[in-house]
């Protein structure tokens, strides 16, 4: 997506002067400044720059342009200054050169606003100091009169480049890259924390964009370019009158020019001109934080050609006084979204402030609960679980392991029972088989016995069918028993051999359950060993979040003694700059007695002359006194030569 400043810039069209500016009255002006938004930046914040206790009064003693090697052609050039990489010949470093742009086609006045501008970020830029921020080394004073900021060189690449390349990355891969705009997350945090300082110095930077952020190398982030920045201790800085102020003269119809600001990143009550507060830096960060999230911004804006521009402002505009809700930066995300639109509500007192937000940005980067966020208990239990994922790995092994080890044990307990009902079965028709065959053992004995006594009788005489009949009943009897006992062998032998079937079952379920049990085990054992390797890494990583916090802590204290070194330099740079100004004072004075002395040594040379010239005329004159007496003295008649007189002297 594709945005540009609306700062005041120029057209190849004629402006009208100052005086016609504050006289709006007249149509073809009201025209004008329905299209120029340089023009209608100075009828809006016309008052507030008149009363600007920024004045091009600069010290003398500035250094000035010839200290450095200024290049043919400028880097960058914005609506009011133009950048330069130069270098110091001094020092021999390279550095950024910002100067007020200079043009013959600036409106009257319009080079005076620039200068001021200029002069004012400088000295806002003095009073900060955050690796976050850029550096100014000092300000500078051209020969001819403008000023300049000698400003550090940021080496990187904007976020709006970064954010570009990632959204032709995803077009072309159709896939998000989730893990480099988390990665862009995690970098802007040190402007969340420079915004927060900055805030804390009553400095508010009012066009925190992709545009004016800076990315290294290492992931280190810079805010730039602090032009229209507000100091909220300067006398003189109140409310700036807005395009859409109905009350103001200068309106005719619909005025849709921004004086200060960036769309679609700035807040209503920035577009509306009004006092500058923190509350306009959280929004617009909190946009940037929205677009760095999902790859778009809320309200959609495309540079596009000057007529339908001034459509696109009213239509943003209007989005602005809307009650449309935004859609979540991330759907699947509801922490970061939250955070998110917290930091871009349209109401300014429910924003989050710049310390809050740099809170709760550590707090979901750490894993930490987002004290600005309402979980549900699911919630909290999924954050704990990613919190704590080596305890959750472990906890989820053991619980795995028992519910295996007592399925395994279940399944042991009833191959048993089985185990022991068969055995059970398998005796009991043993016994009912071997009792059976003792029987037809009986009544074959006994049919025998009965038939021998039937052949008995026969051989005697007797009567022996009786005899007879009883063993053959006795015979049929140990027949019926003999079968029923061959019957019950044979199925007790079949039951046998279907226990031993079962237990060949039961044994081979047992080994199962002895590899599943293996197995657990080689899991808890892993698990163990997972858990023990987590734990290590969490014991390292709050080792080296230890020696992060003695690094921070070492941080603050070198930025303290820098902070210290800097208010003692700043004691001496203005005890040299009162030793300077005084040794001026003494060279003004030494310059004046001298001149009182050339004057007076101009009047003796004079006086002399006068006594010379005088001199030379009384020569002449005594001269021709002389030659009148001795024509006068001469004889008619022809006389010796008379000897000459000497002159007199003076």
């Amino acid at each position: 997506m594709e945005t540009d400043p609306t700062q005041p810039g120029l057209a190849d069209v004629r402006h009208p002067t100052l005086a016609q500016l504050r006289d709006p009255s007249q149509a073809e002006v009201g025209e004008h400044l329905k299209s120029c938004s340089m023009c209608s930046a100075i009828v809006t914040g016309g008052t507030h720059l008149e009363s600007a206790p920024v004045m091009l009064d600069l010290p003398k003693g500035l250094v000035s342009e010839n200290a450095f090697r200024w290049p043919a052609d400028p880097i960058a050039r914005g609506g009011m200054a133009q950048i330069f990489a130069g270098e110091d010949r001094r020092l021999g470093r390279t550095v950024i050169l910002k100067a007020p742009r200079e043009g013959d086609d600036l409106p009257p006045g319009m080079a005076d606003l620039f200068q001021r501008r200029v002069t004012a970020e400088a000295r806002i830029l003095a009073k900060l100091q955050h690796p976050a921020i850029v550096t100014i080394y000092e300000l500078g004073k051209a020969s001819v009169g403008w000023p300049f900021c000698v400003l550090q060189r940021v080496e990187g690449t904007s976020l709006r480049d970064r954010l570009d390349v990632l959204h032709e990355a995803e077009v072309e891969g159709g896939k998000p890259k989730t893990r480099e705009r988390l990665e862009l997350l995690s970098s802007l945090v040190g402007i969340a924390e420079a915004l927060a300082y900055a805030h804390e110095q009553r400095v508010v930077h009012r066009d925190c964009t992709p545009n004016n952020i800076l990315l290294g190398k290492r992931g280190e982030a810079t805010l730039i370019d602090w032009g229209i920045a507000r100091d909220l201790d300067a006398p003189g800085v109140g409310a700036e009158l807005g395009p859409l102020d109905a009350d103001h003269p200068s309106q005719s119809g619909r005025m849709v020019t921004i004086s200060a600001g960036t769309p679609p990143y700035l807040p209503l009550e920035q577009s509306q001109g009004r006092a500058a507060d923190p509350t306009f830096d959280v929004y617009s960060f909190g946009v940037t934080l929205y677009e760095v999230v999902s790859g778009r911004t809320p309200f959609e804006w495309k540079a596009t050609e000057p007529g339908a521009r001034t459509r696109q402002i009213e239509a943003f505009l209007d989005w602005l006084k809307s009650d449309d809700a935004v859609p979540p930066a991330d759907p699947r995300d509801p922490e970061l979204s939250g955070i998110v639109a917290r930091a871009m509500t349209r109401d300014a007192s429910t924003r989050f402030t710049a310390d809050e937000l740099v809170r709760a940005l550590k707090q979901y980067l750490t894993g930490d609960l987002v004290f600005s966020h309402r979980y549900s208990p699911t919630g909290r239990l999924v954050r704990w679980i990613r919190a704590h994922r080596a305890a959750s790995v472990s906890v989820a092994f053991l619980i795995a392991f028992i519910v295996a080890g007592a399925l395994v044990w279940a399944q042991l307990a009833r191959r048993a029972r089985i185990d022991a009902e068969i055995r059970s079965e398998k005796d009991h028709a043993l016994t009912e088989a071997s009792q059976k065959g003792e029987l037809a053992a009986k009544a074959t004995t006994e049919a025998a016995e009965a038939q021998a006594r039937a052949e008995q009788a026969q051989r005697e005489g007797k009567n022996a069918d009786a005899l007879r009949a009883d063993a053959d009943k006795k015979r049929q009897i140990a027949d019926r028993a003999k079968a029923d006992a061959q019957k019950s062998a044979a199925r007790a032998q079949s039951d046998a051999a279907e226990a031993q079937k079962d237990k060949a079952d039961a044994e081979g379920a047992r080994e199962t359950a002895e590899k599943d049990r293996d197995a657990a085990k080689a899991a808890q054992v892993e698990a163990e060993h997972v858990r023990d390797t987590a734990r290590a890494a969490r014991e390292a990583a709050d080792r080296e979040r230890d020696a992060a916090k003695t690094a921070r802590d070492a941080a603050d204290k070198e930025r303290d003694s820098a902070r210290s070194a800097a208010a003692t330099a700043e004691a001496d740079r203005d005890a040299a700059r009162s030793g300077q100004q005084r040794a001026e004072s003494d060279r003004d004075t030494a310059r004046s007695a001298q001149q009182n002395a050339e004057k007076e040594r101009d009047a003796a040379t004079a006086a002399r002359s006068a006594v010379e010239r005088e001199r030379d005329e009384e020569r002449k004159r005594n001269a021709e006194l002389l030659k009148q007496l001795r024509d006068a003295e001469r004889p008619r008649t022809r006389e010796p030569t008379p000897t000459p007189v000497p002159e007199p002297t003076p």
